[in-house]
């Protein structure tokens, strides 16, 4: 079943009620999904793919506030409600809406991490991410702009390929 960024992105908005608290929030929400990272017992990333691309289908840079896909901003800026009435400004789900199914494994994956990361704010899951990946201020200015599968294969060292299997 094909999809798209698109459909990804209604699909997280929807399961957090309609609405995210920030870009940063949203941006941080779409890595984790696309990229199990390393705990306290495991030093493996994991990036998901599905039909071999990016199960959020599109590719993360390293930037300013950790790891960025710049397909968002469009995705955000023609699709959905942004309340910049104050920040951090709020992205809402247009009353009319619409996005493809997504396959049921892509949504599985999606829900194990809404329902860990969900609640936290924008910020704790730029430190969460950028911690775990060992992203600090001077690696972030060394690395700005490069691939992120580019910079875990050299500053961690692994980088493994999950493939969502098709049900």
């Amino acid at each position: 079943m094909p999809y798209e960024l698109r459909d990804v992105i209604f699909y997280v908005v929807e399961k957090l009620g309609g609405q995210v608290e920030g870009l940063k929030k949203l941006m941080k929400l779409l890595f984790l999904i696309q990229y199990d990272l390393p705990g306290r017992f495991s030093s493996n990333v994991v990036k998901y793919l599905y039909d071999d691309k990016p199960i959020c289908r599109g590719e993360f840079y390293i930037w300013s506030y950790g790891p960025f896909m710049n397909e968002v901003y469009d995705v955000i800026e023609e699709e959905f409600i942004i309340d910049e009435s104050e920040p951090p400004y709020i992205i809402m789900l247009p009353e009319d809406y619409k996005y493809s199914e997504l396959p049921e494994e892509v949504g599985k994956r999606i829900d194990k991490v809404l329902s860990k990361h969900g609640k936290k704010r924008g910020w704790e899951l730029e430190k969460l991410v950028c911690e775990r990946l060992g992203l600090e201020e001077s690696r972030k200015e060394e690395y700005m702009g490069v691939h992120i599968d580019l910079y875990i294969k050299k500053e961690l060292g692994d980088l493994r390929f999950r493939e969502l299997k098709k049900v």
